[in-house]
């Protein structure tokens, strides 16, 4: 799996990649995670928006995850959308911590900011 860290306008964004077996705990804990009622829109802010992670298996029923202050946006290869509630961010402070060396120091001590 990979994940995209939203953070630039105009220029790529950094990514990291999430090895089997961390791939298979993130889908165990979307799997925990509540419903919840799609969020309001809002402009999206200059800086940090979140985290996409891309399953990479054209298999998978899950297309993208989309996860971003405390709110995740499943999207499933069949066009549903489920959105689920990461209370306290911690499925996104989850992620971050599995970058590790996949990230540079700088970027990550912008989301671990952004995530305090």
């Amino acid at each position: 799996m990979d994940v995209e860290v939203d953070l630039y306008s105009g220029r790529p964004n950094p990514r990291f990649r999430l090895d089997p077996a961390t791939g298979t705990e993130l889908l165990r804990r979307l799997a925990g995670l509540d419903p919840a009622p799609a969020p309001d829109t809002r402009p999206e802010p200059l800086g940090y928006r979140g985290l996409r992670v891309e399953p990479g298996s054209a298999g998978a029923p899950i297309a993208e995850v989309v996860i971003t202050g405390g709110a995740v946006l499943v999207r499933e290869r069949g066009g549903r959308e489920l959105w689920l509630v990461d209370r306290g961010r911690e499925l996104e402070r989850w992620l971050v911590g599995q970058a590790g060396a996949g990230l540079d120091a700088g970027v990550l001590g912008v989301l671990r900011e952004e995530l305090s």
